[in-house]
């Protein structure tokens, strides 16, 4: 299962969430948050939300998890497979290969550069936790330009956009071969006298 197999590096983790009422509730704020209705489309009823943790959690293609940076909620990701999804006609995907939905849900949190490296960290642990993966695709709203860039600078490459059913989509992909070496930790002392910002990503 994808559920319980995302071993994040520290300062990360990752918690599967198989929805409980509570997680129902917290998603239902998350996603209830201007910036992320305009880009995710669901602000759901706690209720609903907490239908579709327990349906994705018991999949055998699919994940949610709730990610936390030093201990404090940072993201949603839903981590999925390709071949079964609405992206399946787009890309030639073998079934190991993998995707990911991303909500940082605390937005303060935003602008520091750390989604650009929470996204590498993320794409290496599904390569390291699903050998047989090929592939790591994204597929961020096009309006979302924030999104977008982060996608690029932590290595996956936009490969056309796509009509989805409830949106239109930038198809961004990072093959095995493609992936990033290890990026320097935000808030870790730059060598050789270097400034620490250099290590944060806009």
């Amino acid at each position: 299962m994808i559920a319980d197999r995302l071993e994040l590096p520290t300062p990360w983790a990752a918690r599967p969430l198989s929805g409980t009422a509570e997680e129902g509730r917290l998603l239902s704020r998350w996603m209830g948050q201007e910036y992320l209705v305009e880009t995710w489309h669901q602000d759901w009823p706690p209720e609903r939300w907490s239908d579709e943790l327990r349906r994705l959690h018991g999949s055998e293609t699919g994940g949610p998890f709730l990610i936390t940076y030093e201990g404090r909620q940072f993201a949603y990701v839903e981590v999925y497979r390709p071949l079964h999804s609405n992206i399946a006609p787009f890309q030639s995907w073998s079934r190991h290969d993998l995707g990911f939905h991303l909500a940082i849900v605390d937005r303060a949190l935003t602008g520091r550069g750390l989604g650009t490296v929470f996204v590498s960290d993320l794409v290496r642990t599904l390569f390291r936790c699903f050998p047989e993966a090929q592939r790591v695709a994204a597929e961020p709203d096009v309006r979302n330009l924030a999104c977008r860039r982060v996608m690029e600078r932590a290595g996956m490459s936009l490969v056309r956009t796509v009509r989805l059913p409830h949106k239109e989509a930038a198809l961004h992909v990072c093959p095995r071969a493609g992936v990033l070496p290890e990026p320097e930790r935000p808030g870790v002392a730059a060598p050789h006298g270097g400034r620490p910002e250099a290590r944060h990503p806009a």
